[in-house]
């Protein structure tokens, strides 16, 4: 959903009368590192889908480092306005799993209605290899508890840590975009008519 929430931040921010071209002078600090871990993160999950048997060890050092790198992104940048809320957020998804031996904990009813029978089985039989039932999961009031399938057009499940990086994104990005310091060039010139005699 993070595409959604890139939209609704921009539609806010062309409400509130906000320029888009503020975002692309939008300064990250240690952008470059969160490029890595949402990559390695992307690799992780395609790497466990099905019955693919990915060696613990690699999988949970994927895991950390990319969740390492995110809070580590998110805290140099903590001087943005509402950016605590995408690391409060991923503080949280992280402590989860972290208590779940590095699985995210999900609903079994959600994933029985989501993903089918077949996908359910394999789930049961623990072959799905980076989530685990929340039902007996530690801390599981931080795992993905919420599906909006009724209501949205695509299946997803969410924890609150979710949430709130969704949330903090918008306001990221509609407040960019509002931001009268935010030059529509950074660097500072100099007329040439005050060295005119």
């Amino acid at each position: 959903m993070i595409v959604e929430a890139i939209l609704i931040g921009i539609f806010i921010g062309l409400i509130r009368k906000g320029s888009i071209s503020r975002l692309k002078h939008f300064d990250m600090n240690l952008s470059p590192l969160l490029m890595v871990s949402m990559l390695s993160i992307v690799t992780i999950v395609v790497m466990n889908l099905g019955k693919l048997d990915m060696n613990s060890n690699i999988y949970t050092g994927f895991l950390i480092g990319s969740y390492a790198l995110i809070i580590i992104v998110l805290f140099f940048n903590l001087d943005t306005r509402y950016m605590f809320l995408p690391l409060v957020g991923s503080i949280m998804n992280f402590i989860c799993l972290c208590f779940n031996n590095f699985k995210i904990p999900v609903r079994s009813d959600i994933i029985l209605n989501m993903y089918g029978k077949d996908f359910y089985n394999l789930f049961e039989a623990g072959n799905i290899k980076f989530i685990t039932a929340a039902e007996g999961a530690t801390m599981n009031f931080f795992g993905k508890l919420i599906s909006p399938e009724k209501y949205y057009f695509y299946n997803v499940v969410l924890s609150v840590g979710d949430i709130l990086i969704l949330i903090g994104l918008i306001l990221i990005i509609q407040n960019v975009m509002t931001d009268r310091y935010i030059k529509a060039s950074k660097k500072i010139t100099i007329s040439r008519k005050l060295y005119k005699k």
